[in-house]
């Protein structure tokens, strides 16, 4: 049994492809992140914290270690380490989530999970998420920050890269709304970064989006629960997300600390 002094020095980390996150539990939540590529740095946090518990999570927690600060590392499941954390950081923003929801948690790739009176299994997943959007900035952009991205596609207008419905039923009925996207970026009738960027990230969220749609109805749920750091500071994306979530009946719920969903939920266990 952990004693209560213990959880509250307890540190969690979250190392995943791209971003390592962490989260320490004093009283209060504290949180920070690195680049997974800088993990010294990452430890070298942990130990000023002076943690007497650490407990690791993500495809990148193998790489820590056996010991930080002197204490031995803990693992947990990835996806039991969200399940865990979503219900904290919620309830940490004031947000309630319901008995039954989806969690989906997009950062460089995807993973959607049910999660279920604290019960959890992943239901399917897409390669495209975070490292899609900065990958493909890279190429078409010369962009190498994800940051640089979100803020472009704030200023951007996809409408005039994508291929509307609109665009291909002119002056007939549609057979669906005609804002809807019929082909990202078949149109190209701008070039303009911005332009291109906010068509990045409507590649990505569109898609995202109408898989988590058709994961909802299966698991029978109406609410979805968007994490992650590809949504942080992205309200271009956000807003992507949550039209094409709210069009096909289901509730969209973002929580601002989302990334850190997993490292709360190691800390936590």
């Amino acid at each position: 049994m952990v004693s209560a002094a213990d959880q509250e020095r307890a540190v969690g980390i979250d190392v995943g492809a791209t971003l390592c996150k962490l989260a320490f539990h004093r009283d209060t939540w504290s949180t920070a992140s690195y680049p997974s590529t800088d993990l010294g740095a990452a430890r070298a946090l942990v130990e000023g914290w002076s943690p007497t518990r650490v407990v690791a999570s993500g495809g990148g927690a193998d790489r820590l270690g056996s010991t930080i600060a002197g204490v031995s590392i803990e693992h947990v499941s990835e996806f039991e380490a969200w399940a865990r954390g979503a219900p904290l950081v919620a309830a940490e923003e004031g947000v309630g989530l319901p008995d039954r929801y989806l969690l989906v948690s997009l950062g460089t790739g995807t993973s959607v999970l049910s999660v279920e009176d604290g019960r959890v299994e992943r239901v399917g997943g897409t390669a495209l998420g975070g490292g899609t959007v900065l990958g493909l900035g890279r190429l078409l952009l010369g962009v190498e920050s994800f940051a640089e991205l979100a803020a472009l596609a704030e200023r951007g207008d996809r409408r005039s890269v994508d291929l509307l419905i609109g665009d291909v039923y002119r002056g007939t009925d549609a057979p669906l709304l005609r804002d809807l996207t019929a082909a990202s970026f078949a149109k190209l009738a701008s070039t303009r970064p911005e332009d291109l960027a906010h068509a990045l990230m409507g590649l990505v969220g569109e898609n995202v989006a109408l898989l988590c749609g058709g994961f909802a109805r299966g698991s029978a749920v109406e609410g979805v629960v968007y994490c992650g750091s590809t949504l942080s500071e992205n309200p271009a994306l956000r807003r992507i997300v949550a039209e094409i979530t709210t069009l096909f009946g289901h509730r969209p719920c973002f929580l601002g600390a989302g990334a850190f969903c997993g490292a709360v939920g190691a800390a936590s266990s």
